[in-house]
């Protein structure tokens, strides 16, 4: 019998579709990686479902891909040919909250910031805030990734926020890691384990949440610079004097040049930096005051906005204005993390090796963490342009990690990184092959992402 037939006799059809429409939608994320169709899509209801169908999916040795809202951004979404894809986004309850205990216990479907609008009223939210993506990304996609955002530079990414996970394991097995304890030190870490696995360890069915306080007050500044090395000097800088920064986004020249483009803004084309401070009044106005002192001693000026523009607004639109500036160009995209002390370096280097080989580059992201996006543009039926494209991309991930970096901060490795996986990690790599082994004996769950067995 095979799976089609297999699951069909459990789940009813509006759950269930072997459509060529639906698969479509299924087939890809938004990664610039090839879609591929997979045999069916499946909609479950509960965990207890989730655990029949890894039990069937793995008598019949059939891949199964987890998928929240398809926004991954390296491939680690897109599904096996031969398998299915378990959708979760119609998960999206808030099973319990402790307001009291500043925690929330949801279901993977949930999006970022719909969660965060049924907490303001106790007064609460899930800081990470992944740029641009607030409004698509799920709880679970996050955890799954690892995933940070413009908040993350004082309040961690998504890792620091996972207290306990409900989870189903290769072999169908369902159980809970970690606790609701704020702090433990009881046997292996599993919960650090599965947070950033991108589904090839188990499948998340319930997330339990530390939770923030909403700061007292904000304030947003930006500043702007004469060119991109004095721009990434103040970050650096910035961090060195523990300067108290709720949020440092850094927008290369290029990129203000598209937003232009895209959306008329009216900003004058050189790097900025954005800027955002949480707490009470009068701390607000001494970091505030502050990083004006080091932008302008770094040749750094007040970024003055139109009225009605909001910084945050601007940011949220950088990948679609790097998406339509060349109409036929691809993204080629990496999510570098290195040292802070890095940062001017890196961003050179990535306009200098762009420039060697005659392609545009934005650079921006949440430089506060040391992780900057490097987009790269390419014509894909220009085969040797592309091939260039991702010379270049693979160019500024050795670099990264020849400076102690990481392949990717927050976006996870997926299909898109995978082959410099084991440059990073070296004999590490066969002690994660045998991890995955003990929770995924016969590699059903997302096979083929982040190394190959």
């Amino acid at each position: 019998m095979d799976i089609i037939t297999r699951l069909s006799e459990f789940i009813p059809p509006d759950r269930m579709s072997i459509h060529p429409d639906e698969l479509a939608v299924v087939s890809k994320d938004e990664s610039t990686l090839e879609p591929v169709l997979p045999q069916a899509v499946v909609w479950p209801a509960d965990a207890d479902e989730i655990s029949r169908i890894v039990i069937e999916c793995r008598e019949t040795q059939t891949p199964i891909t987890t998928r929240g809202a398809g926004s991954a951004l390296e491939g680690s979404t897109i599904p096996d040919v031969t398998g299915i894809v378990l959708d979760v986004s119609r998960l999206t309850d808030i099973i319990a909250l402790y307001p009291d205990d500043l925690q929330v216990t949801v279901q993977p479907g949930i999006i970022y910031d719909d969660l965060n609008n049924k907490l303001k009223d106790e007064g609460l939210f899930f800081p990470p805030a992944p740029g641009g993506s607030g409004d698509i990304a799920t709880v679970g996609g996050m955890v799954s990734t690892n995933a940070s955002g413009i908040y993350s530079v004082k309040y961690g990414g998504t890792r620091e926020y996972i207290l306990q996970l409900e989870i189903v394991t290769g072999t169908g097995e369902r159980m809970t890691v970690g606790s609701r304890a704020a702090k433990r030190s009881s046997g292996y870490n599993l919960v650090d384990l599965i947070v950033g696995s991108e589904g090839t360890l188990a499948i998340i069915t319930a997330i339990t949440l530390k939770l923030a306080g909403l700061p007292e007050a904000r304030r947003q500044t930006a500043f702007k610079f004469a060119d991109d090395i004095s721009a990434a000097k103040a970050v650096s800088e910035m961090c060195r004097y523990g300067l108290d920064l709720a949020a440092v986004e850094f927008l290369d020249r290029a990129l203000i040049h598209a937003l232009n483009r895209l959306k008329d803004y009216g900003l004058e084309e050189v790097p900025c930096l954005f800027l955002e401070f949480h707490g009470p009044e009068a701390v607000l106005e001494s970091n505030a005051e502050l990083a004006e002192s080091i932008c302008t001693e770094l040749g750094g000026a007040p970024l003055v906005l139109a009225d009605g523009q909001r910084p945050w607004e601007i940011r949220h639109y950088a990948t679609d204005a790097v998406k339509h500036l060349k109409p036929g160009h691809g993204i080629i995209r990496n999510d570098v993390a290195f040292p802070i002390s890095r940062l001017p370096e890196m961003v050179k280097f990535c306009h200098e090796a762009a420039g060697e080989v005659g392609l545009t580059i934005h650079t921006f992201g949440h430089v506060g963490l040391g992780l900057l996006h490097a987009l790269i543009l390419a014509r894909r039926e220009n085969t040797e342009e592309w091939q260039a494209g991702l010379k270049l991309s693979d160019r500024i991930i050795r670099k990264t990690i020849e400076l102690g970096g990481t392949i990717s901060g927050e976006h996870g490795i997926g299909l898109g990184h995978k082959n410099l996986f084991e440059l990073e990690h070296g004999p590490a790599v066969e002690l994660m092959r045998k991890i995955k082994r003990q929770f995924d004996p016969d590699n059903i769950l997302n096979p083929g992402k982040i190394f190959d067995l």
